[in-house]
Formats: structure tokens, sequence, C-alpha cells
């Protein structure tokens, strides 16, 4: 047979002939290099097990490599310590060793059969060395080391002691780069995570799942990324007591209020002073009207407006506060908020005898038209609605109710019967109190 003769066309008969072909034309120089392509990829299909074998150690294991004095679990553990630089070493070796293989076996082909054109030396490559490099290099050595990873790892940790130091320098600098790309683009993992794990708690919810659980599951997602200013009371709707009060107005205010604790301010709310717990005061209920209840005024907390309600939960289990004034970068008192306001963002509404019901917040006129108290946060108007949240996004961050949402598509203080349209909401002003919104009306543009 003539080196340049037409292969067959079937499959089996093309590596038939390929096979001859490199017999009748192999010489002792090609089979040096064959012999060299062998040895390589042995050490390819070493590296790659190694990589399973030293990344798939258990916790138990490692501590098993600690307490162990054998050297082969010395050098194990002292390579693990530095998993970077490792990994790093890994895949630069690896990629050497099949470079080399694939250069080598380039020119193998070109050896055995020089008659033959760059598309069928690609072909003949594409067809042997991808399906050997894929199985023996990558595959099968895997496979081994996931089962026996502490066998391979003690095997081969000289050995990569040895290549670490070769290749240091190239390893570190692989370590360095991937570090700052890491720390550029962290922010960016965390908001995608954040959303990944969203959708998969709304993917994942069983028939037994109620909506009640779902909501906690994205409450504690996304606790961590809420701020005071979102969760808090607003200043205008603070219940305080003023300083100057008597005894008995005091007495009166608590009455009327229902809170146990009551901020107190010294000639405008700008200036909280302290709290007056309702606690202290029971057993001072005899006293006249003269009694100096300024005495049992305790130490106010303060918090600013864009802290994290994570790290203030923490910080109000430390100091044992259940209230924290909110205060803004002038000093002056934006808001209040309490536990009770930081688990229900995770718990959901947390409601007592005190509370305003939700549905006392709104009146439904017909199934397109609502009038609503300006306060409701805009996470209950579309409760209401029967809509989802994201449908007024862009003012949830920094307008958490619907009179925010007014003031920012007013521009400035809305008058009676002001109108404003978003999207196919219309909006109009029905009541205005001072220089609050009291109530507005609802109406969807399909009514």
């Amino acid at each position: 047979m003539e080196s340049d003769s037409v292969p067959p066309s079937e499959p089996f008969s093309l590596i038939i002939w390929m096979a001859i072909m490199l017999a009748i034309n192999a010489s002792y120089y090609h089979l040096l290099i064959s012999l060299v392509l062998v040895t390589l990829l042995a050490f390819s299909a070493l590296i790659s097990g190694s990589e399973v074998a030293f990344f798939s150690i258990t916790p138990a294991q490692i501590q098993d490599l600690k307490e162990s004095e054998d050297k082969a679990d010395f050098r194990v553990r002292n390579l693990l310590e530095r998993p970077r630089l490792l990994l790093a070493t890994i895949l630069i070796s690896n990629n050497f060793v099949n470079v080399s293989i694939i250069i080598l076996f380039n020119f193998l082909m070109n050896q055995l059969l020089p008659d033959s054109s760059i598309q069928v030396i690609a072909v003949i490559n594409a067809a042997i060395l991808t399906p050997i490099l894929v199985f023996f290099g990558e595959v099968s050595p895997k496979v081994f080391a996931n089962q026996n990873n502490l066998f391979l790892a003690r095997m081969t940790a000289r050995f990569f002691k040895f290549l670490r130091g070769v290749t240091y320098p190239l390893g570190w600098l692989l370590v360095k780069t991937g570090l700052i790309i890491e720390r550029r683009f962290e922010n960016l993992n965390h908001e995608i995570d954040l959303d990944e794990i969203e959708k998969a708690i709304d993917l994942s919810t069983t028939d037994g799942s109620t909506q009640e659980d779902v909501e906690i599951l994205k409450g504690i997602v996304h606790f961590g990324n809420t701020n005071v200013k979102q969760i808090m009371t607003p200043r205008v709707d603070i219940i305080a007591v003023q300083n100057a009060y008597s005894f008995g107005e005091i007495l009166e205010l608590v009455r009327e209020s229902g809170y146990s604790r009551l901020p107190v301010y010294e000639e405008t709310i700008d200036k909280i002073e302290g709290v007056l717990y309702l606690k202290d005061l029971l057993e001072h209920l005899d006293k006249g009207d003269d009694y100096l209840w300024q005495e049992l005024i305790r130490e106010p907390f303060f918090v600013p407006e864009a802290k994290k309600i994570d790290d203030l939960l923490r910080e109000i289990q430390a100091n044992r506060k259940h209230q924290a004034i909110v205060v803004d970068e002038y000093g002056g008192t934006k808001g209040l908020v309490t536990l009770e306001d930081i688990l229900e963002e995770v718990l959901g509404e947390i409601r007592d005898e005190f509370d305003e019901s939700f549905e006392q917040s709104y009146k439904k006129i017909n199934k397109n038209s609502f009038v609503f108290d300006a306060k409701i946060t805009l996470i209950d108007m579309c409760e209401a609605l029967g809509i989802e949240e994201d449908e007024f996004e862009e003012f949830m961050a920094e307008n958490g109710t619907l009179a925010g949402l007014i003031l920012e598509l007013a521009g400035e203080l809305p008058k009676k019967e002001s109108v404003f349209t978003y999207k196919k909401y219309v909006f109009t002003v029905l009541t205005m109190e001072k220089n609050r919104v009291g109530r507005v009306k609802l109406i969807t543009e399909n009514a």
C-alpha cells in the first residue's frame, strides 16, 4: 500500500488505514516521539486527577492530616494551606502538558503523513487526539481521584511542591490577578446571587408551602440589604413627650398612645434627651401631679438612617435596647425604629390591639378605584391592589410610603385635588393635613 493512497470513507476503515500508514512510515525516531507523547499523557492524567484529589478532601480528612505525623500528610497539608496557589500551579502545569501533547502529535502526523494536507492533519488530530485527551487525560483520572483522593494527594504532594516552586512567579501573578477581578465584581455578584436565590425560592415552592413561608424566606434573603430608613416610623408620626409635661399629662398620653416606650424631648423633637419606659411609671402611679418623672428617663439609642438593619439588630441585642432614634447627617430626628419593625421585615406584619388594621388604611370603591391613607406603605398598597411589588420598584428604596411616592411625582408640596399619573395609575390628592398628604384616590386607567 502506498502512502498517498486514498483512505476509505467509513470511520472504522479510516482508523485501520491510519494505523497501517503509521506502522509503515514509523521509525525509531518517531517511536521515541510516541513514547514521549504517552509519558506526557500520563502526566496530564496525573495532574488532572490531582486537582480533584486535593480539592475533594473533606474537613474530617483535613483534621486527620493535621493529627498525622507522616511526611506525606504534612506535604498535603502544606499545599492546602495556600489553595489558590495550588490551583494555579495545577492549571499552569496541566495546560503546559496538554499544549505540548498537541504540538508533538501534530509534528508526528506531519512526519508520518508528509503528503497529507493541513485539513487532513487537522481531522486526524480531532479524531484521535481529542478523545484520547478527554478520556485518558481528564475523565478517567478524575473519576479515580474522586474515589481515592487521599491516596492520590499523598502520592503527588512532593511532585506538586516541586512544581509550585518552579511555576511560583506565574502562579503568584495569576492569584493576584484573580483576587483583583474578584473584588471588582464582588458587589455585582452579591446582587445577582440574591436575585438567583429569590428565584430559587419561588421554583422550590411545594404544594405544602404557604405564601407566608415564601415571604419569610425572601425576607431573610434581603434582610442584610434593607436600611433603617426603609422601615422606620417617620418623624411626623412619632408620639413623644416634652420634658416640661406634668406627671398627670404623661399618664394621660401613655393611656391614649398605648406605647410602652416614649421618646422625651426638650423644646423640639430634634432634641431627644431620653426614653420613658411605661414599666418605670407603674410603681409611681399613686404620686401627685408634681412628681418629678424626669428622673425616670433612660439614655436614648441613636442610629443613622443609612444603617443596615442586620447591623442594627446586633447592636440592639448587645445594648439590650428595643427602640432607636433615627437621625440624619445633621443630627436631627428623622424617625424611630423598634425591634418589632426589624422582625416584621422577616416575619411580616405584626399587629397588636393598638395598631391600625390594614383594612382601615384604605377603602375600596370598586375594582378599579381606591382611597388610601397616604401613610400606607407601598408594599401594603400593592397588596391591596393585588399587584406585584416591582410595579413601583423605582420608588421603594427612597420612598416607602404612598405619601413619598406622591411627593416624588409632584417634585414639590402638592395641593388638594392635584392629579398625578404613573404608568396606568392616576393619583388624586383628596386631603392635605398642613404640610402632609392626607388621603389619596387611586384609579387605574382601564376603569
